[in-house]
C-alpha cells in the first residue's frame, strides 16, 4: 500500500522555463534508463521475492522511494514547459 503526501521531498525550482531541458528531463523519466524503468524493476522484483522477507521489504522501499523520484521529475518537467506554446514546444525538439 502506498501513501501519498502532497508534500514533494524536495522542492523543485525552476528559474526560466526551458524546453530543452523538458526534454532532457523527459528521458531521465522515461527513457532506458529512466526512473519509471527503475521504479517498475524494483516493484517487480519485490513481488516476486521468494527469499527472506527482509529482501522484499528492501526492494519495496526502494521501489517506493523511485515514486517519489518520478514525482518530482515530473513536477521539474511540467515547470520547464510552464507557459511555453505548443508553437515554440515543436521548434524546440
Amino acid at each position: 500500500m502506498f501513501y501519498h503526501d502532497k508534500r514533494l521531498q524536495y522542492k523543485v525550482r525552476v528559474d526560466k522555463p526551458n524546453p530543452q531541458f523538458a526534454k532532457a528531463l523527459q528521458q531521465a523519466l522515461g527513457g532506458i534508463e529512466g526512473e519509471i524503468r527503475v521504479c517498475l524493476q524494483y516493484l517487480f522484483q519485490a513481488w516476486n521475492s521468494r527469499g527472506p522477507a527482509r529482501y522484499r521489504d528492501m526492494l519495496l522501499d526502494t521501489g517506493t522511494e523511485e515514486i517519489s523520484h518520478i514525482e518530482m521529475l515530473a513536477t521539474a518537467i511540467a515547470l520547464n514547459l510552464e507557459g511555453v506554446c505548443s508553437k515554440n514546444w515543436a521548434t524546440a525538439t
